[in-house]
């Protein structure tokens, strides 16, 4: 079922793109250390009080303004514009000079970028989580905590083969939050994995501003 849901998110991520508003970006001068583990409880925790981790030092921050929610990332990440068709929906951020969000051409291979997806609770999402350690897992399946939800970051590789991801689902109870971290081989996969973690702590669902849907 995991293996389904994800082509199909692959699908949907190398078909549909979108552009994004500037992003704005503020230095952060916080702990060094960002926590990238949560307990082991898989299921959603509506009423867990927000528990975002401060960025690291020299990290920065995007702010969304029409979803309200932040997340941090090293200062050489940006967000990427090119090829995008729906910035109500999709945000993709890279340390690379991505030409196409759309197709991800000029990702390097040793690269990664990384999808932000927001959508209705009723198109499947968030679906069913896999398992802490779960062996089909091209990466180690390991529990994260985002802003109080309790989420299982997990690695499959596309069908086509064309990229590996990383992912992760969250819900602040009005809508769906998917993260995808895209690579095109393996071994990138794994080098982003833990950076991926560590991004996915600091995400704050925030406030509500005006949602497109």
């Amino acid at each position: 079922m995991f293996i389904f849901r994800t082509a199909w998110a692959f699908v949907i991520l190398l078909l549909i793109g979108a552009c994004g508003s500037p992003p704005i970006a503020e230095p952060l001068a916080s702990s060094s250390t960002v926590p990238t583990s949560a307990t082991r409880n898989l299921g959603p925790s509506p009423n867990a009080m927000p528990t975002a981790s401060p960025a690291a030092i020299g990290w920065v921050t995007y702010r969304e303004p029409a979803w309200g929610y932040s997340i941090s990332m090293p200062a050489g990440w940006h967000l990427i514009t090119a090829g995008e068709s729906d910035p109500r929906q999709f945000k993709l951020f890279s340390l690379e000079n991505v030409t196409s969000a759309k197709t991800l051409a000029g990702l390097d291979s040793n690269g990664m970028a990384v999808r932000l997806i927001v959508s209705q609770l009723n198109s499947g999402c968030p679906g069913d989580q896999p398992p802490v350690g779960w062996p089909q897992s091209t990466v180690p399946a390991v529990p994260v905590n985002i802003d109080g939800y309790t989420s299982v970051v997990s690695g499959v590789q596309a069908q086509d083969k064309s990229v590996w991801s990383v992912q992760a689902e969250a819900t602040n109870g009005k809508y769906c939050y998917s993260f995808v971290g895209l690579t095109l081989n393996h071994d990138a996969q794994l080098k982003w994995t833990p950076l991926f973690e560590q991004m996915l702590s600091t995400f704050s669902f925030g406030t509500l501003i005006a949602p497109p849907f």
